[in-house]
């Protein structure tokens, strides 16, 4: 269930595909996780020696998360992207490390429709083994492919 709702849910695949798992969603929030990996090919460069996991991955991971949450119930899914457009106050509180598992919870905060296009709101929170190391709001354009050029 869980591989399908991504995959259907997201164009993302390897090596861009940041969230493993979903451990629940509802109407307005989701938890999902993310299983962090020293083969992951960022760890090359960033840092030999002192693998850190790279923030903008985490705000990938935490958009991903998002995307999922705003498209899976969607009745018209196959024809929009999620295009992330803003962060706001994000914040990174502690050092993500290869073998920690990123537990991502995404609110749906508001969505405004503006013609065919739809701008979710969200506020996000990342945990591994339940302590806060990221935190922040996202907003998005869920748009037609057509639209998209």
């Amino acid at each position: 269930m869980t591989d399908n709702l991504i995959l259907s849910s997201l164009p993302h695949r390897y090596p861009f595909l940041f969230v493993d798992k979903v451990i629940s969603m509802t109407e307005d929030e989701i938890v999902a996780q993310k299983n962090v990996s020293i083969n992951e090919w960022f760890f090359v460069g960033h840092f030999p020696n002192r693998a850190v996991f790279p923030g903008v991955i985490i705000i990938e991971a935490v958009a991903q998360t998002a995307g999922i949450l705003f498209l899976s119930n969607f009745k018209e899914k196959d024809e929009y992207l999620a295009l992330l457009l803003g962060i706001e106050g994000f914040k990174f509180k502690k050092i993500v490390k290869p073998g920690d598992v990123l537990t991502i919870k995404v609110k749906k905060l508001k969505i405004k429709k503006i013609g065919d296009s739809y701008f979710p709101f969200a506020q996000a929170w990342v945990f591994v083994d339940k302590e806060l190391v990221a935190e922040g709001n996202l907003n998005f354009a869920l748009k037609k492919h057509s639209e998209i050029k």
